[in-house]
């Protein structure tokens, strides 16, 4: 089967995992206004979070890989269009899977078969990459950190085992989690970006491109200690988080010179231009609360706060940050158009509805944090919010499936 033909099915596909995904987010947000008889919420949740970075997230920053790093004549291989077909039927069949029988066998034997293939795939990224530019750094490291994540999966069933659900178990989890996000998918979303601006003839200055890597690197092993604040371990834990926290907004600010520069000498178009101002912002309050996680009081206080804070920066991450990035991308790389007034209009239910719920959220986390007391009606608020979300992502959605795509 043609690579054209592949890669244009799994970013159709991711669209509609997008879609499904955000439509159980809406269903557990309706269920805490309006409880459903027999509703299974931890299992409804390991589906929506899955799908969300595996299948949304994972495949289609892959896809947008493999076709702007790999030679043409490499792209065709059976390797990439098998693995990512084999893939995309695991996501889609985890969106039954856990709501019908949460972490059980069959869910764990596809996550087993999606992580071997996706090795399969990333050992064959990192051969067939060449060159040696920032933005091919950074996709490598990218993959490197994908692997490291990983990992963590394969030592989490023997956790369970024996252990059960300990500290370690957890910390095992935010392992899972912290190289996937702060690991991958930052990683690879800026490397894309770099050679988007490659690509569009933008000449950025080799120091800060250069800094802004070697300070994400230097920051991403160390983070993981900020993850792990929560349970008993040596205030030490809090000074390597800090620092590590440091180097963090320090890239952030060559980050921030690299996207001014970006702007003064390249026209966007107002919906692009909104989509990264969004994305960006949404990364760099997502580095500062990483900084402040580093002080006990926060992390006291975050802890206790949990469906506030914790919960407002995993969605500040992957709505605001990373599923905004990669609608941003896909249009830049002209995969995409968002130049109908529908795509318009779903841009703006999709960035209404995350801007609504991290303000929720933030907002009663610290209202409470004071003493304040709930919102009132917090929960149907947020019921509205998803709401929003899920509408625009449905427009979105409905335009890109039945459009050819460019890839």
């Amino acid at each position: 089967m043609p690579y054209k033909t592949v890669y244009a099915t799994i970013l159709k596909t991711s669209f509609l995992l997008l879609l499904l995904s955000a439509f159980y987010g809406f269903l557990m947000r309706w269920n805490f206004s309006f409880p459903i008889a027999g509703f299974s919420y931890k299992n409804i949740l390991q589906s929506h979070s899955h799908v969300a970075f595996l299948g949304w997230g994972y495949l289609s920053v892959l896809v947008v890989v493999i076709r702007f790093f790999v030679n043409e004549k490499l792209r065709d291989s059976i390797i990439y269009t098998y693995m990512l077909l084999v893939m995309l039927i695991c996501i889609t069949l985890m969106l039954f899977s856990f709501p019908l029988g949460g972490y059980k066998i069959f869910s764990i034997v596809l996550l087993a078969v999606f992580g071997c293939t996706s090795y399969v795939i990333s050992f064959k990224l990192l051969r067939d990459i060449k060159q040696n530019s920032y933005s091919i750094k950074l996709i490598k490291f990218g993959i490197y950190y994908y692997i490291l994540s990983s990992l963590a999966t394969w030592f989490l069933a023997g956790v369970l085992v024996t252990q059960g659900k300990t500290d370690l178990y957890y910390n095992t989890v935010y392992f899972y989690l912290h190289f996937l996000y702060n690991g991958f998918f930052v990683f690879t979303l800026f490397g894309l970006f770099f050679r988007l601006l490659r690509r569009k003839g933008i000449a950025i200055c080799e120091k800060d491109q250069k800094y802004f890597f070697i300070l994400l690197n230097l920051a991403c092993i160390p983070s993981y200690s900020l993850s792990v604040l929560w349970s008993d371990v040596s205030e030490y834990f809090n000074y390597i988080g800090g620092i590590s926290a440091l180097f963090q907004l320090i890239s952030a600010v060559y980050l921030i010179k690299i996207i001014i520069k970006y702007l003064s000498e390249y026209s966007i178009s107002k919906i692009p231009k909104v989509l990264l101002l969004f994305s960006i912002t949404s990364y760099c309050f997502k580095v500062v609360i990483q900084f402040f996680s580093a002080f006990p009081y926060f992390v006291t206080k975050s802890i206790a706060l949990k469906p506030f804070f914790i919960i407002g920066y995993l969605h500040l991450f992957t709505l605001g940050f990373m599923t905004v990035f990669i609608v941003f991308l896909l249009n830049e790389f002209k995969i995409i158009q968002l130049k109908s007034r529908i795509l318009e209009i779903s841009v703006f239910f999709v960035l209404a509805g995350i801007f609504i719920t991290e303000l929720l959220m933030f907002s009663q986390g610290f209202l409470l944090l004071f003493g304040k007391g709930m919102i009132n009606d917090y929960s149907f608020n947020l019921l509205i919010a998803s709401a929003l979300l899920l509408i625009g992502i449905v427009l979105m959605t409905s335009v890109q499936f039945f459009k050819k795509q460019t890839i």
